[in-house]
C-alpha cells in the first residue's frame, strides 16, 4: 500500500493533514533540528543515568552523513526502523529479509551494530517474525501493548490508531520479552507521546505524566517491563513527563533496571541459558547452585534459608551466592505434569520459575497439569502463582535484583523535512 495511504489509514484523513503541518515545523531542510533534539533528549538522560534505544529509517540515516558519530553514547543505541517506513505486511517474506539485509548494511557502513527491528506502523506478519529471524538480528519490537491508564481521555482517533497497529491490551498478556525461536521478541507500550499529541490531543504535560507514571507502577507491581515510547521530533513537547517518569524510577526499591533494548534482549537471552543443580543434604534440606551471569537473583518465600540472605521485597528474599542452602518438607519449586502443553514450561522458565517434570502433585509445593496452555493464559498463571504463598526458589526476573525494567525508546523516521516526503513516496 502507497505510504500516503497507509498514513491516511492511520491517522484518518483529517488526522493525516494535521500531522503535515505539525511536521513542517519540528523538521528542518537539514539535520540541525533533529540535531538539536538529539542533545536534549541525551541530556535528559545522563541527568538521570538513564539509556535509550532509537530505532532509525535506514534510508534516513543513509542522507544525514555523520548522524550517529555525532549523537553515539553509551546511553544510546541506535539500531533499524526498517530499511524504508513502509508497511513490511505488504511485502513477502524475501522481499522483507532483503529490505532488513540493506538496512543492516547501512548501519555497518557507519560503524554501527544494528542488533535489532522495530516495524513501522508496529506492523508486521509472520513473514516478518521469520525474515528477522532468519537474518540474524538479536530482537524486534514491533508488538503494540496498550495499558488501561487513558480513561475520559480517550478519542476516535487512538482508538483507530490502535487497531491499525494490530494492539493487545495489556490488561491480558504480559508486558514481558519473549524468547521465540533464536528471537527475542519485546513489546512496545502505548501510549506513546505520539498517541498523547496526535491522537488523544493532549496538551497537559501533567496528564502525560500521570498517564506515564500510571503504568511505571503497574509494571513495577507485575515486576514486567515498561517500554516507554517517545520519538525525538517530540522531546520538547514531552520531556516533563519523560523526566518525571525517569526520576520516580531512581525512587523504588528493589530497583527498576533502566536498559537499552539490546541490553534487554541480551539479558534475556543469556539468563536462559544458566544451569543449575539441586541435591538433597539432609531431612528436608537442600543445597542449590547455578552457573549463570554473575548479575542473577536468587529469590525465596517460604523456606528456611540456611546461608546469607537479605529482604526483597516484603514477601521474597534476595539469596546471595552462588551456593544456598534451605529447608523445605517439599521441593520449593514447580512441577509439571508430562502431559502438559510444551509452551507451558519454556515460559515459565523465562520468568524464572524452576520447573521439574513431574507425574503428580506429591513431590512440589506447586503442581500443574495443563494440556492446553495459550498466550492468553499466561497473565492468570502468573497472577495465581505470584498471590498464593506455597514455598518457592526461583530466578529474579530481571539482573542485580531489580524488581521491575524500563527502556526508553523513540523511532526516528526521518532526519529532515525532505526525508519525510520522500517517506511519503516510499523512498
Amino acid at each position: 500500500m502507497f505510504p500516503i495511504a497507509i498514513a491516511t489509514k492511520g491517522k484518518g484523513f483529517i488526522g493525516a493533514l494535521k500531522r503535515v503541518g505539525s511536521i513542517s515545523r519540528r523538521y528542518g531542510a537539514t539535520p540541525e533540528k533533529m540535531d538539536r533534539m538529539m542533545i536534549r533528549f541525551r541530556d535528559i538522560l545522563q541527568e538521570f543515568n538513564g539509556r535509550a534505544t532509537f530505532p532509525v529509517v535506514a534510508t534516513a540515516l543513509m542522507r544525514g552523513n555523520g548522524f550517529l558519530d555525532k549523537h553515539k553514547t553509551e546511553c544510546i543505541e541506535f539500531t533499524a526502523h526498517g530499511y524504508l517506513h513502509i508497511d513490511h505486511t505488504r511485502l513477502s517474506l524475501e522481499e522483507q529479509g532483503a529490505h532488513f539485509t540493506l538496512a543492516r548494511h547501512l548501519f555497518e557502513q557507519r560503524g554501527a551494530r544494528c542488533e535489532g527491528i522495530r516495524c513501522p506502523y508496529l506492523r508486521w506478519n509472520e513473514d516478518t517474525i521469520e525474515a528477522i529471524r532468519q537474518y540474524g538480528f538479536l530482537y524486534e519490537s514491533s508488538q503494540g501493548l496498550a495499558w488501561d491508564v487513558v480513561d475520559h481521555h480517550n478519542t476516535e482517533a487512538y482508538r483507530r490508531v490502535l487497531e491499525f497497529y494490530g494492539t493487545i491490551p495489556a490488561e491480558h498478556y504480559p508486558s514481558l520479552p519473549r524468547w521465540d525461536n533464536g528471537l527475542v521478541r519485546i513489546p512496545y507500550c502505548l501510549p506513546d507521546d505520539e498517541a498523547f499529541v496526535e491522537r488523544l490531543q493532549l496538551n497537559s504535560t501533567k496528564v502525560m505524566t500521570e498517564i506515564w507514571l500510571a503504568i511505571l507502577d503497574e509494571t513495577y507491581r507485575l515486576g514486567e517491563l515498561f517500554t516507554l515510547g517517545l520519538h525525538p521530533e517530540r522531546i520538547f513537547l514531552c520531556e516533563v513527563p519523560l523526566i518525571e517518569t525517569l526520576r520516580k524510577a531512581k525512587e523504588y526499591s528493589p530497583g527498576i533496571w533502566v536498559a537499552r533494548l539490546d541490553e534487554i534482549a541480551r539479558w534475556w537471552k543469556t539468563h536462559l541459558e544458566r544451569t543449575f543443580e539441586t541435591s538433597k543434604v539432609g531431612e528436608d534440606e537442600y543445597e542449590f547452585s547455578f552457573d549463570g551471569p554473575a548479575e542473577t537473583t536468587i529469590l525465596t518465600r517460604g523456606v528456611e534459608v540456611r546461608t546469607p540472605v537479605e529482604d526483597w521485597d516484603g514477601t521474597y528474599q534476595w539469596a546471595k551466592g552462588r551456593q544456598i542452602r534451605f529447608r523445605a518438607n517439599r521441593r520449593p519449586f514447580i512441577g509439571i505434569s508430562p502431559s502438559s502443553a510444551s509452551w507451558l514450561s519454556d515460559f515459565l522458565s523465562q520468568q524464572g520459575y524452576i520447573v521439574e517434570s513431574a507425574d503428580d502433585d506429591q513431590f512440589h509445593s506447586f503442581f500443574l497439569n495443563r494440556p492446553e496452555f495459550r498466550y492468553e493464559d499466561e497473565r492468570p498463571l502468573l497472577a495465581e502463582i505470584e498471590q498464593q504463598d506455597f514455598p518457592l526458589v526461583r530466578f529474579g526476573r530481571w539482573p542485580s535484583g531489580a524488581r521491575s525494567a524500563l527502556s526508553v525508546t523513540g523511532d526516528i523516521d526521518a532526519l529532515t523535512i525532505w526525508d519525510y516526503t520522500l517517506r511519503l513516496f516510499g523512498k
